[in-house]
């Protein structure tokens, strides 16, 4: 391991700028919906061009500023560490590309963490995970006697397991298309129970941003859990990519509708010309956004048998930006000065949202100023009160993201002695419904797990309550 990998770092680099130039967000475990803050800021360093004593003898702590630099946007700074042959196979502007390149497909960096170091042949190699808003890549960095000799990023490997609540005996699956325009196809899944001539039926539909069906985030599939748990349990499911992800969409002029709520609507009449689910038998589970805008799908449609809404946002989405933006750069007791220009920035964000100051072809936090003013004009707290089927609203209270101080007590306040509406709250569970301990922080979404059983069992009761007898009420 004497040289730098040109090859492989300059691939990386050209493969996100490729994406990124065709109006692609590349492939699922690329994306979040979500998301979502590092658990272990990376370190930068105050003067990280003096290299130490103690420097040479941590190479953690060498990898983390090097990281750090290029970050920072100090291209020469750390590209000086390299040494000669390593420099002569990648420039600054290089590196600058790769870093960059990155950024735009998987969003802001986030970490550096779960670095290990082995020594080979005289070299120090640190393999440690780079965490970015909307992917991790795996990072290798081999320290010679006269300075960085190699420098990988990777895709981080493994594959999705299934959870244990999930029976694989009890269902089939098959690939289904939805038509979303003339020119635009959603591929989706049909997860459908083993033995049931009637089955409830229930639509995914997706959160924020860009989404495959699966609502991949790093290693994680919560709408796969979801799909895979309900059909163990009866249920039918149907979960497809969202246009954003799938299809050419020009982010200026999409409005809330055309992100979300039109191909919903799509996705609930193909569920209902499946034979093993009755027509009048579906029931709408959107998560965060697409939660949002569940009355609305529900309104639209007329004839759900009921509607869960998993975190839903009460709350303006301004008013989100802003408390999300200020709780992760205050998470750990200090603001840095990084964190004060990502607050400045959010900061200029949403009064460009608010004031609608956006123009025809500007696209403000994945949406342009069509998406922005229809969200506007859209009330989710009176549409969920206005629609007459059941409602069932579930709330992670680790999640920072849609909060139960904040949207669960408006929803509660305005809908709390409806009899058609159910609340139920899990004191460990996150933003994606998954269990975590200690301050929440976006970095646990990269790490595998899984949907909570209770949250499946909770909705699977759900459907079988709303869509037996034709019930209308729910406890």
């Amino acid at each position: 391991m004497s040289r730098i990998d040109r090859r492989e770092v300059l691939a990386a680099a050209g493969s996100t700028l490729a994406a990124v130039l065709a109006g692609c967000q590349g492939g699922g475990a690329d994306r979040s919906t979500t998301a979502t803050t590092a658990e272990t800021p990376t370190e930068t360093a105050g003067d990280a061009d003096a290299t130490t004593t103690a420097d040479a003898a941590d190479p953690k702590r060498r990898a983390r500023e090097f990281v750090g630099l290029i970050d920072e946007g100090a291209y020469e700074r750390a590209h000086d560490r390299f040494n000669q042959t390593a420099a002569e196979q990648i420039s600054p502007d290089q590196l600058a590309q790769l870093w960059t390149g990155l950024e735009d497909q998987l969003g802001d960096f986030l970490s550096l963490s779960e670095l290990e170091t082995v020594e080979q042949d005289g070299v120090d190699v640190v393999t440690g995970i780079a965490t970015f808003e909307n992917g991790r890549r795996e990072v290798e960095i081999s320290f010679g006697p006269e300075g960085i000799a190699g420098f990988w990023i990777r895709r981080v490997t493994g594959e999705w397991s299934a959870p244990s609540y999930a029976d694989e005996s009890a269902f089939t699956e098959r690939a289904v298309s939805l038509e979303a325009t003339d020119d635009c196809t959603l591929g989706g899944t049909l997860t459908v129970p083993e033995g049931v001539e009637e089955a409830p039926g229930v639509v995914l539909v997706h959160g924020q941003g860009p989404s495959d069906r699966d609502g991949t985030v790093g290693p994680n599939k919560p709408y796969k859990d979801l799909a895979w748990g309900l059909a163990s349990r009866g249920v039918a499911v149907l979960r497809y990519d969202k246009r954003t992800q799938a299809c050419d969409v020009d982010f200026a002029d999409v409005t809330i509708d055309e992100a979300v709520t039109d191909d919903a609507l799509t996705a609930i009449e193909r569920l209902r010309e499946t034979d093993a689910v009755a027509a009048d038998d579906v029931v709408v589970a959107g998560h965060s956004i697409g939660a949002t805008l569940a009355p609305r799908i529900a309104a639209r449609d007329g004839d759900l048998a009921g509607v869960v809404m998993l975190a839903p946002l009460a709350r303006t989405v301004t008013e989100a930006i802003t408390d999300q933006s200020e709780y992760l750069a205050e998470r750990d007791g200090t603001v840095t000065d990084a964190e004060r220009d990502q607050l400045d920035q959010a900061e200029r964000i949403v009064e460009q949202i608010r004031s609608g100051n956006i123009t025809d072809e500007e696209v403000v936090y994945l949406g342009g100023d069509e998406y922005w003013r229809s969200l506007r004009e859209y009330d989710a707290v009176a549409a969920a009160a206005e629609i007459d089927a059941p409602r069932l609203v579930l709330q992670g209270e680790r999640d920072y993201q849609v909060t139960v101080e904040e949207d669960l007590a408006e929803l509660r306040e305005a809908l709390g002695e409806d009899p058609g509406v159910s609340f139920r709250t899990y004191p460990r569970l996150n933003h994606l419904f998954m269990p975590g301990e200690g301050k929440p922080g976006r970095g646990e979404y990269f790490r595998e797990n899984h949907v909570a059983k209770a949250v499946v069992t909770d909705v699977a009761s759900f459907a079988a309550e709303v869509t037996a007898e034709g019930t209308t009420t729910v406890e």
